[in-house]
């Protein structure tokens, strides 16, 4: 037997019939469900990481390897139902509140989001420059933290998460300390490219205007003007492309 809640109708049709105020306090518990489930993923989500770096890469046996396993798909099925009961709250929220603010806020759950984070896995994979955490992990984890200290953890594994929680954190800000000051460089070699690109066609321009007025002949002038040419169109059209861009002077 399915139960009828105001989200089941709509906001219009709310609205329409003056309920308001019930549109309004479902939203709000929509919301507080959404938040719920987010920071019970993030638990999950830490503590599968530790178990894959603690338990499963050090096991000693294959007794130790398949028990450790077994807890992994304890941990996944859990965190598969956060996402579905966190999809479920977004749909209504989507549903009672068109706001785009609100939208941009909950976003959706990809399978790729809740997977392990490598960054305290794997410290020396390659492409760490271009990865990013989730979006959820972005997110006000204030209220996560307090969850998990008033939590049933027991105290060594409310460390470890915590600790986990720490090092992520650490790292990712990190990253993307370094992702920043490699973008600027990067725009200050372009803005330097573009003023060489510009003496380079110059100097080439210069080159054969200067072998035109040396040339002995009409059909070799006439090439060397044919190369000026080509070469004057080149820097004009550099000059315009990057023009309030490039370099002033090097």
């Amino acid at each position: 037997m399915s139960i009828w809640i105001p989200s089941s109708i709509g906001s219009a049709k709310l609205t329409e019939l003056g309920l308001v105020d019930l549109l309004k306090e479902e939203r709000e518990l929509w919301i507080g469900q959404a938040n719920d489930c987010l920071d019970r993923l993030r638990t999950d989500l830490g503590n599968k990481a530790m178990l894959y770096r603690q338990n499963f890469r050090t096991a000693n046996s294959t007794r130790e390897g398949t028990r450790t396993k077994k807890e992994i798909k304890k941990v996944v099925a859990r965190v598969n139902k956060h996402v579905r009961g966190y999809q479920r709250a977004r749909k209504a929220i989507l549903r009672l509140d068109h706001n785009v603010d609100m939208a941009e806020k909950y976003q959706e759950i990809l399978p790729s989001d809740h997977a392990v984070s490598k960054e305290v896995t794997e410290e020396k994979r390659f492409g760490q420059g271009t990865s990013k955490l989730a979006w959820f992990w972005m997110m006000d984890c204030e209220q996560s933290q307090l969850n998990l200290q008033g939590g049933g953890l027991m105290e060594e594994c409310k460390c470890m998460l915590l600790l986990y929680w720490c090092v992520l954190y650490r790292i990712n800000w990190l990253n993307a300390m370094a992702r920043r000051d490699r973008w600027k460089e990067e725009v200050s070699l372009v803005r330097y490219e573009m003023l060489w690109t510009c003496l380079w066609f110059e100097y080439h321009k210069n080159m054969w205007e200067k072998r035109a007025l040396q040339s002995t002949g009409p059909g070799k002038e006439a090439y060397a003007k044919k190369q000026m040419g080509l070469w004057n169109d080149f820097l004009k059209k550099a000059r315009l492309m990057f023009q309030g861009k490039q370099v002033d002077c090097i």
